[in-house]
């Protein structure tokens, strides 16, 4: 008897790469679905999601969408949408913690940017700020007689915001090392740094074996790619977080389609996604990377639906494959001998060929 998942999943495909990559992400969902007789309840997006533009409608579009499914206690798996609509739905679902892991995979040392000697000592989750600040601010451009014109701004940053932040940050750092750091540029923005540095090490009282440390921004970032051993559980504003990550992914893995990310709100609903845009370029080619795509839906399988095993697993599968030398062309060095050209369709089928040989042990 087949066990039914209550819980739907709405997928999104939008732009470019995404409905390849959302397909062969959904495929191996299906082959989890065949080796342990379950079957989850799909919701397909059948709106508009721009990848290059903004769209009232389509930010609406989407916006009724995000709140059917959080109705029915579902989550999100989405494709690449323009910045602008996805932050817009970040702030109207509250969905503040955004943790993105970041550990080297052995079986792509040979791609990474960083020495092997370094990426044996990384292993970090990134928590970004996600609905609040910089990335947020209310803009206006002034023209002054002269014809200058002016831009003006502000952002704001809300207390219990910040506060549910930091006790999502503690606790998640409480089942790792045990180490926590908050990066902010604290001698530019000297109002900014006394609010969360209080609100944050009030919440440390609660977590009193998470040693708990703040640093600036820059130079921090500097010394985790140093001495990345220091660090576990790094918790950054939104703007600092946002240009962080991209160049991070590339120096792990030499691509940013590696990695994959999440969107959290305090009440449980959560978003799944690449840290990587639409990749139009490429979009409908059978050349995108669909490995941060799977590797969401396995974050999904571990985090949403509190099934481990079979997030890891699918984890395993894209390993062994790796380690067989098959490349998409973002991750291919023809100089390696050992490396074998394959399109997305291609390395999806052998992710998944992967899965049904572990589910037989």
């Amino acid at each position: 008897m087949i066990n039914l998942i209550k819980k739907p999943i709405g997928v999104i495909k939008a732009e470019g790469a995404g409905p390849e990559i959302i397909s062969s992400a959904l495929a191996v969902l299906h082959e989890i679905e065949r080796i342990k007789n379950i079957k989850f309840e799909i919701v397909e997006y059948h709106g508009s999601a721009p990848a290059k533009k903004y769209s009232e409608e389509a930010y609406y579009q989407l916006k009724s969408f995000y709140k059917k499914i959080k109705s029915q206690g579902g989550c999100v798996i989405r494709g690449g949408i323009y910045a602008r609509i996805v932050y817009q739905l970040r702030k109207d679902f509250n969905t503040l913690y955004k943790p993105i892991y970041l550990k080297p995979i052995p079986e792509l040392f040979d791609t990474a940017l960083l020495k092997k000697e370094v990426l044996e000592k990384i292993d970090i989750l990134l928590v970004r700020e996600n609905v609040q600040g910089l990335l947020f601010s209310k803009e206006k451009i002034i023209k002054l007689k002269t014809g200058e014109r002016i831009l003006k701004g502000n952002f704001t940053y809300h207390e219990n915001k910040i506060k549910a932040l930091a006790e999502l940050s503690f606790k998640e750092a409480s089942k790792r090392r045990k180490i926590l750091n908050l990066f902010i540029k604290g001698d530019v923005w000297q109002g900014l740094l006394p609010l969360w540095l209080e609100i944050f090490e009030s919440v440390n009282k609660k977590y009193p074996k998470v040693k708990f440390n703040w640093d600036h921004a820059d130079t921090a970032y500097a010394d985790f790619l140093i001495h990345p051993s220091k660090y576990d559980t790094i918790v950054t504003l939104g703007i600092v977080g946002d240009t962080l990550t991209d160049p991070t992914a590339a120096l792990l893995y030499g691509t940013r389609a590696i990695t994959p990310s999440a969107n959290i709100s305090d009440n449980g609903f959560m978003t799944f996604q690449t840290v990587h845009g639409a990749s139009t370029a490429i979009g409908g080619q059978n050349k995108a990377n669909p490995i941060a795509m799977i590797r969401a839906i396995a974050l999904m399988l571990d985090l949403f639906f509190e099934m481990p095993s079979e997030a890891n697993l699918i984890e395993t599968a894209i390993r062994k494959v790796l380690a067989k030398g098959y490349r998409t062309i973002d991750i291919y060095r023809p100089s390696r001998k050992s490396n074998k050209l394959i399109g997305t369709k291609e390395i999806t089928k052998q992710i998944i060929k992967e899965i049904s040989l572990l589910a037989k042990y």
